[in-house]
């Protein structure tokens, strides 16, 4: 994906530099456009822009949809953790230990 976004990037940065070049030798540049006719230059760079942001928001829902994969993945992984933690966990005792040479003192679950 970083590639993508390089050759991207490079693409934006080529397109603006050569309509700066054909800018600074001919201000008045015009490009033919089907059916609209001449239109200034700087029409068609704001137009590529335009479009470039719009194709941009294609790559949203792909995002969206590898993070809520990893965050699933991260939820499994986090409950199958903490079930290994909670299996050696040591159990609770509830007896008290009996000291050899003290005698036990009764309790009222003993009577």
């Amino acid at each position: 994906m970083r590639l993508v976004h390089w050759i991207s990037f490079l693409a934006a940065a080529l397109a603006v530099l050569l309509i700066v070049v054909v800018q600074l030798v001919d201000p008045a540049a015009r490009v033919a456009v089907p059916g609209l006719g001449p239109v200034p230059l700087y029409w068609v760079l704001g137009a590529v822009f335009v479009l470039g942001f719009v194709a941009g928001w294609v790559y949203l829902p792909g995002y969206a949809w590898a993070l809520a994969r990893e965050r699933r993945a991260w939820r499994r992984e986090k409950a199958a953790l903490q079930s290994e933690l909670a299996k050696l966990r040591p159990a609770k005792i509830e007896e008290v230990p009996r000291i050899p040479d003290r005698p036990v003192e009764e309790t009222a679950s003993d009577a």
